[in-house]
């Protein structure tokens, strides 16, 4: 029995032992100043296989603002070499660069995680690209979009200002919310002269998911009788693929038994309510984080905060058809902590009859 429980070790220690490992050269890079006209910049991750046995990259998923178009696809033998290939398109992207990339493979530990960095230089725009008037100065553009953000990240969006005019205007920001900082360099911009806008967003701040919108308020020369406002929007959602192996093995799994809901006809002024069954057959518990409707006031959605694993729970849809007719279809996001479908898009679809 002693020498079988001594080969069963042994057995145990080498099968620990005999694994692949992935090992970079470096996780970060740095791409320095970056003119935005360039176009797309990109860099190899260079990487050895310090294990025993050949290492494969099952997946590399990357954050919004950047893509993984190539890696080493053969497996790589032990003391062998690959690359995962990192791109960024800096058009229409000015301000810094800090994206995150998740490398998936059958390495112990199975996920790397790289971060390239940088700053794109705004391309000098002519006086006819700034189509927007704020009092006496001109902006390339008052919509500030963060497009997809993480909810622990922190990204900043750039815009120009241009002053046409004779007299110096100073811009400032008023009654920003927590979660939005502003910075003008100049502050003040003489005649013919522009400046940087530099707006940040700190999503864990802001503690929403799904699409956002804010308002700021941009004064010149200290004139709070005249706000222009600023459209910032956002997307918030989180980064599963910094979750590990065993929180996506435990991980909840949400289902729904119908993602259309065919109300058929419904008469004018008439509200109707249509239950959906949620089920999580998942390992975890199931949190229903936000539910948005669009800002679509005929629809209200009231669903479970919380669902246990294994359970089931019904969501509530009521149409309101006050002031409509014809066919309608109207959607809604469900927003979960499920990382295979942490959004869920579903329609209603009536006829709204006299």
């Amino acid at each position: 029995m002693k020498l079988n429980l001594s080969v069963l070790l042994l057995l145990i220690a080498f099968g620990l032992s005999a694994q692949p490992r992935l090992a970079f050269e470096k996780t970060q890079h740095d791409f320095g100043r970056v003119d935005e006209n360039d176009g797309k910049v990109s860099y190899d991750f260079t990487f050895r296989n310090t294990g025993t046995t050949a290492l494969v990259i099952q997946d590399v998923r990357t954050t919004c603002d950047c893509t993984a178009p190539d890696w080493s696809k053969q497996p790589i033998p032990p003391g062998g070499t690959g690359f995962v290939r990192v791109e960024y398109d800096v058009r229409g992207r000015p301000g810094a660069i800090n994206s995150n990339v998740t490398v998936h493979s059958n390495s112990a530990p199975p996920t790397a995680n790289l971060r390239i960095t940088g700053e794109v230089i705004p391309i000098e725009r002519r006086p006819e690209e700034f189509r927007h008037a704020a009092g006496t100065i001109r902006l390339d553009n008052m919509h500030v979009s963060f497009n997809r953000i993480f909810t622990h990240e922190r990204l900043t969006r750039v815009i120009t200002a241009l002053n046409p005019g004779p007299d110096p205007a100073r811009i400032s920001f008023v009654d920003l919310p927590a979660h939005i900082t502003a910075e003008v360099n100049p502050a003040t911009i003489r005649q013919g002269e522009r400046a940087i806008i530099r707006v940040t967003y700190d999503a864990a701040r802001k503690s929403d998911w799904g699409f956002v919108s804010d308002r700021i308020g941009m004064i010149l020369n200290d004139n709070r009788a005249n706000v222009h406002n600023l459209t910032v929007t956002a997307t918030i959602e989180e980064d599963f693929s910094r979750w590990t192996a065993a929180q996506l093995q435990n991980a909840p799994s949400v289902s729904v038994d119908q993602q259309v809901i065919n109300a058929g006809q419904i008469k004018r002024g008439e509200k109707k309510t249509y239950n959906v069954r949620l089920t999580n057959t998942g390992r975890s518990s199931l949190a229903i984080r936000k539910v948005d409707t669009n800002a679509n006031q005929l629809l209200s959605v009231d669903a479970p905060k919380e669902i246990n694993a294994g359970a089931s729970a019904n969501m509530t849809v009521t149409f309101d058809s006050a002031g409509q007719s014809g066919e309608q279809n109207r959607t809604f996001t469900l927003i979960t902590n499920d990382p295979r479908n942490a959004q869920i898009t579903l329609r209603l679809r009536a006829e709204v009859v006299d």
